[in-house]
């Protein structure tokens, strides 16, 4: 019951942005929201370095806030970048092309972080590990969608 309390603050983040970010969305395009939620994912993750055994929960609570807060807006964002990209006849195969993607890619995450608790010899040191590759990768996605964006802005106004 504690553990679920203490990650509320990510939950309730989530809950907030999804319509939030569905407006920003709408407004702005794709390609932005999604670049500055990765970019602010991969701070939430450099967040979860701080953690340890003693380390007082809010010092933990950007990590938690940052990264409920990016999940869904990327998610959003990138299920409108992908449907903008599909031809009109093709949407609802894009779209669970990109849904069975996210899901499997949740999956190969979880597998993940379970292989480096087991081969790094403890909790702390696995959990370490996993937020600098998450970081990594959330700020690789992150300049991919902002290259991608540019490219689409330019596409359109030519």
């Amino acid at each position: 019951m504690n553990t679920g309390f203490a990650l509320l603050p990510s939950v309730c983040l989530g809950f907030l942005a999804a319509p939030l970010s569905s407006r920003l969305t709408a407004r702005s395009g794709p390609y932005l929201p999604m670049a500055g939620a990765l970019l602010l994912g991969s701070a939430g993750f450099l967040g979860w370095l701080t953690a340890g055994p003693d380390t007082p929960y809010p010092v933990l609570l950007f990590a938690l806030m940052a990264t409920g807060l990016a999940t869904p807006v990327t998610v959003v964002a990138a299920t409108v970048a992908i449907m903008e990209a599909s031809p009109a006849d093709k949407a609802g195969v894009a779209s669970a092309v990109f849904n069975v993607s996210r899901q499997v890619g949740s999956a190969m995450g979880v597998a993940l972080f379970g292989t480096l608790l087991g081969a790094t010899g403890g909790m702390i040191s696995g959990l370490h590990a996993s937020a600098v590759i998450a970081a990594v990768a959330f700020l690789l996605a992150s300049v991919l969608a902002a290259t991608t964006g540019r490219r689409a802005d330019a596409a359109q106004s030519r």
